[in-house]
């Protein structure tokens, strides 16, 4: 199967028929990194999305569905057999704080494991969230070794100058979606850059059992690749093509 363009952090289990939206996204030449927020979603998901060969399963943890650290241990558990992890991170936005700790904690087990089981030769690849907490996620993945041997992509990252310049030295990409390109800070990173860094995605849909299906993924990828040419000054033929290549490195 031909895949022309990736969504490299979309929710596909969300949607309220998964296999169908798969199915459709790969007559339209588009795959996705899939990911999930608990292990027990990621385990559903895997017996929906069987088979379908234009998606890339994430085993995650999401920091807003961490309350322990023991919260960490059913993902941990799964990492030998994986390479695609994520959604996993941090986030310090008022609502969340008050896991912080168990959030930090969970977040440095799951990055070690995935330090320890990466293999050179087919990097374990982890989707990150980092809400108002770019630097102390940088710092994990720097400790744990994570950065070094995992192949890092920063979701949505609205993190500062200098520690968007620090992701870029310890070798992370950043995932690019329309909503983040809505916002000037977003605009600005997509421009400045290294173009073999950028990634485009969705980041849908925003709840479960949602309708609708491939035709959404597809408008809002479009939409993000058209923000990604604008902030660039470049044709969209050449963004695609551009962010195709990314991918591919990336996910192949």
């Amino acid at each position: 199967m031909d895949v022309t363009r990736w969504d490299t952090h979309c929710h596909l289990g969300w949607f309220a028929d998964p296999a169908r939206v798969a199915a459709e996204a790969a007559g339209r030449g588009l795959g996705a990194l899939a990911v999930t927020v608990t292990p027990s979603e990621y385990a559903g998901a895997a017996g929906a999305l069987a088979g379908a060969p234009n998606v890339r399963l994430a085993a995650g943890l999401h920091p807003w569905w961490v309350r322990s650290a023991d919260d960490a241990d059913a993902l941990v558990a799964l990492l030998p057999g994986l390479r695609w992890v994520g959604e996993v991170g941090l986030d310090a936005s008022p609502r969340r704080v008050g896991t912080w700790d168990a959030q930090v904690a969970a977040f440095e087990r799951v990055c070690a494991a995935c330090a320890r089981t990466s293999d050179a030769a087919a990097p374990k690849v982890l989707s990150v969230h980092a809400v108002r907490a770019a630097g102390a996620a940088l710092d994990a993945l720097e400790a744990t070794g994570a950065a070094a041997r995992c192949r890092c992509v920063l979701h949505w990252f609205s993190g500062s100058s200098e520690e968007l310049w620090r992701a870029v030295r310890l070798g992370c990409s950043f995932s690019f979606g329309e909503r983040a390109l809505a916002t000037r800070r977003g605009r600005e990173y997509a421009r400045v850059l290294p173009a073999d860094r950028l990634l485009a995605e969705t980041d849908l849909p925003a709840a479960p059992d949602a309708p609708g299906g491939a035709d959404e993924l597809a408008a809002s990828l479009e939409r993000a690749e058209a923000g990604i040419a604008a902030a660039r000054g470049m044709g969209a033929d050449e963004v695609r093509a551009l962010l195709a290549q990314n991918a591919e490195e990336l996910l192949r």
